[in-house]
């Protein structure tokens, strides 16, 4: 299998080589152009400006040649990157006829999805179609971690949405025939510095780093790193639990919430560790939230001896913090 990041870094440091073997030869050359002149000052006019000439051509070839290089450094395809995130973040390059030209994964999930297989020139349609299947297989997707999150980042618009679009019914497609409703959050993307420096940062795709900013934008009093460990499924349900709406982000069908406790449990739990019977409460509210990358409940209840502050754990129960403010 080809690995992108593998192949760039050698074609970076082969042009690298190649660029500083080519400098050194005209700067070479530059020394001795300057050593005839000082040594041949009795030699023709017609001579002098012809070393000179040869002179600026050579500076204006190493100027030219160090711009080369910077932009052969700098990220450019003639087609898309479309990435898949579950926990398997799998990310396939595909060129303007919609065919895979590279792919790669960025965790150890994803090297299992692609065990054995070989996507190079497939139609974007098949291996969407591979590589769902074989998270579904896989346990990566099931009716309680249905969400998935499609990004398209490419320079054309029109092309990365109308692909986006494409990608995101082939997904909600295959899952349908596994008797799955999938809940998939599909976005498109344009290349940026800084989301990318924080995707490395955080050892994410630049898909689910870029989801995290759009909620960070609309809820600024999350943290970034606070948010970096979540499965997609996770902040799919935070979206909806918070009701933000997004206007560059697509999601099409609802995310299971079978995995986390439900409102009546929250409350159960409430509760009888508050040792207060339902009838006693005057008020109650709660709204799941995220603190230190995992989802929690923050639970306020009131009764008629005091207020109860409790924050539990949205999946497994566990009551985090509590406090209780006596009533005077």
């Amino acid at each position: 299998m080809k690995n992108r990041e593998i192949k760039d870094q050698l074609k970076k440091e082969f042009r690298q080589l190649q660029m500083n073997d080519i400098k050194k030869e005209l700067l070479d050359e530059i020394k001795y152009v300057k050593q005839v002149e000082a040594s041949s000052s009795k030699k023709t006019h017609r001579k002098l400006v012809s070393h000179w000439k040869m002179s600026a051509i050579c500076l204006s070839m190493i100027i030219i040649l160090s711009f080369v290089t910077v932009n052969f450094n700098q990220r450019s395809h003639d087609g898309c990157i479309v990435s898949f995130d579950v926990n398997p973040n799998i990310e396939l390059e595909v060129n303007d006829e919609n065919r895979v030209t590279d792919f790669d994964y960025h965790n150890e999930e994803g090297k299992l999805v692609l065990k054995d297989m070989d996507l190079i020139d497939t139609d974007i349609d098949v291996a969407v179609n591979a590589i769902i299947g074989s998270m579904f297989k896989n346990g990566y997707i099931d009716e309680i971690k249905n969400s998935v999150l499609v990004t398209v980042q490419g320079d054309d618009r029109n092309t990365r949405e109308e692909l986006k679009k494409r990608v995101a019914n082939d997904v909600k497609e295959v899952l349908d025939g596994y008797s799955i409703q999938a809940s998939v959050v599909s976005q498109d993307i344009d290349y940026s510095s800084k989301v990318k420096k924080l995707a490395d940062e955080y050892q994410i795709s630049v898909g689910k780093a870029t989801l995290i900013q759009e909620l960070i934008n609309a809820n600024p009093s999350y943290e970034f790193s606070d948010l970096t460990n979540l499965t997609i499924n996770d902040l799919n349900t935070l979206v909806h639990y918070k009701n933000i709406q997004f206007k560059t982000i697509t999601i099409d069908g609802v995310e299971s919430h079978d995995g986390y406790l439900s409102d009546e449990e929250v409350k159960e739990k409430v509760l009888e560790h508050a040792k207060v019977s339902e009838n006693e409460v005057i008020s109650y509210q709660s709204n799941m939230d995220c603190d230190d990358n995992r989802l929690i409940f923050n639970v306020q209840m009131q009764d008629s001896y005091a207020i109860y502050n409790y924050q539990l754990n949205a999946i497994s129960g566990e009551i985090i913090t509590f406090n209780v403010e006596v009533n005077v």
